[in-house]
């Protein structure tokens, strides 16, 4: 089955889904925790008719620099320094890209989606510090946990006026949308 195929909206991403869709009934874990990443890269790829390359680039916490850096832990300042973007997408704007698949309850998926709260705040900062910039930040947030929270992300969004350079939703909400203004 070609990934497009399976798109659903979050909310019907669970664990069974995850489970029976994209591991073909195997366990999700250890080397297979790639899987549904990977899902969503070929996904966005195939939309977008362009390939996702892996890139190394971080917020800072603290001022919103945006910086290659593979290796947080060597800096002194390692905890200052978001995750990496799983991928970067080079067309008329640069598009800067986060995947996460967030199923089921309890407090590791609370952990995610608080982190990544975090994170899509933080490129919100950078946006309103460079606002000539050409980075547009996609947030790929696939899975029925992160769909009952997905007003959360939304009430972010009111918060800022770039919103238009910082997408926030599932695969399903992105191949609707896609191609952005």
């Amino acid at each position: 089955m070609d990934c497009v195929d399976a798109i659903v909206p979050g909310l019907e991403m669970t664990k069974e889904w995850r489970h029976d869709t994209l591991s073909g009934g195997t366990f999700m874990g250890g080397a297979t925790s790639m899987v549904a990443e990977n899902w969503q890269i070929c996904c966005i790829e195939k939309i977008v008719g362009f390939p996702c390359k892996k890139t190394n680039l971080r917020l800072n916490i603290d001022s919103a620099e945006l910086r290659e850096l593979s290796r947080p832990s060597d800096e002194i300042d390692e905890f200052e320094w978001t995750e990496d973007f799983d991928g970067r997408i080079i067309l008329d704007k640069q598009y800067l890209l986060n995947f996460k698949m967030v199923v089921g309850t309890g407090g590791a998926q609370t952990r995610t989606l608080r982190e990544l709260y975090h994170f899509i705040k933080c490129q919100f900062r950078y946006i309103k510090q460079n606002p000539t910039s050409n980075i547009v930040f996609v947030n790929i947030l696939d899975g029925d946990c992160a769909a009952k929270k997905m007003h959360r992300f939304n009430q972010l969004k009111e918060k800022f006026d770039e919103f238009e350079k910082v997408f926030i939703g599932d695969t399903y909400a992105f191949q609707q949308e896609w191609p952005f203004p």
